[in-house]
């Protein structure tokens, strides 16, 4: 999504003129199933994420796409069933296209793609809230609902907790962690072994691993674990998840390669086994951090490591390119 929102705005509005009068329910349109797996690549499920790098709420649009179909204010402040609406007008004017996690978790388009009809706007449609499960409209997160909601979680203090904060209403929060077996007593200090802790929840829950305490993780620590690891929680059945790679599921920093997925890759694809590649590069100081998608900086990284190793630099990742990700 990061590579097209920005020029989508402009282009959004110039499709958008050509709509005025043109409403209607489209006979299909994406399950919830399929919503979700976007969702949960895109933000972790998360409708009032805001992590300051110019993408808002659950389906990560940036402010000039919002306003193009439609939206007003700030993304993640809007409702769920408002950020639902405008992902799915956006999709009706152009498909899969804006989202890079559609391709990555494998979603296909349907006849509505691109037709061009707005959705009602009393939101009667398959879109993506009734997949969101207990999110409820406040933004919470796949793994904020996780095995079903507790009424025993004290409210959310209102703000973020990082790594060196201290506060007294940190210490609930350490202390219920220290039940559930993560070794934590109630300090009220974030040190390492609370961040240790925060980051194998917001894993084990499905939540977006970022290692500070927002209002999905606190809620967690009262939420019963989902039968499965990935958090979903969503009563939509298993597999309609998405599990993004992992330092550990790569083998990041070691010291062979692990096997050849197969196949190759080249400037402008999208695919989950090319997050091991640049998760590892990242790794080794080149600067990517494991989107799935082949850009420019991907490319940049290619091609010194292919020189560096004296593989011949075409800028496609081979064999012998990703056996030097690691090796070389």
């Amino acid at each position: 999504m990061r590579r097209t929102l920005k020029t989508m705005g402009i282009v959004s509005a110039v499709v958008l003129s050509t709509l005025v009068g043109v409403t209607g329910t489209a006979s299909a349109d994406p399950s919830a199933n399929d919503w979700l797996k976007v969702r949960q690549c895109e933000s972790g499920n998360r409708y009032n994420i805001n992590t300051g790098n110019g993408y808002y709420g659950a389906y990560q649009f940036d402010l000039s796409t919002w306003k193009s179909v439609g939206g007003t204010g700030y993304p993640h402040q809007a409702s769920v069933s408002e950020q639902d609406y405008r992902a799915l007008r956006l999709y009706r004017m152009r498909g899969w296209s804006p989202w890079i996690c559609a391709a990555l978790v494998g979603v296909k388009e349907d006849k509505d793609a691109k037709s061009g009809v707005l959705p009602p706007t009393d939101g009667s449609t398959t879109g993506g809230g009734s997949s969101s499960g207990g999110s409820g409209g406040s933004g919470g997160s796949s793994g904020g609902s996780g095995g079903g909601s507790s009424s025993t979680a004290p409210a959310y203090p209102g703000k973020q907790f990082h790594e060196g904060d201290y506060s007294e209403a940190l210490k609930k929060w350490q202390k219920q962690m220290g039940k559930l077996g993560y070794g934590l007593t109630g300090t009220g200090y974030f040190g390492p072994k609370t961040k240790t802790a925060v980051l194998k929840l917001q894993k084990e829950r499905g939540l977006n691993v970022v290692g500070f305490i927002g209002p999905s993780t606190w809620k967690a620590a009262w939420t019963k674990k989902a039968g499965s690891s990935t958090g979903s929680g969503s009563g939509s059945g298993s597999g309609s998840g998405y599990a993004p790679a992992t330092d550990k599921s790569c083998s990041v920093g070691a010291s062979n390669a692990p096997a050849y997925p197969g196949g190759s890759w080249k400037f402008g694809d999208v695919a989950q086994k090319l997050q091991c590649f640049q998760r590892q590069m990242g790794h080794r100081g080149y600067g990517l951090t494991g989107t799935g998608y082949y850009g420019a900086a991907t490319k940049a990284a290619v091609l010194s490591l292919q020189k560096r190793n004296g593989i011949s630099p075409s800028g496609v990742i081979g064999p012998k390119t990703w056996e030097a990700a690691w090796e070389g």
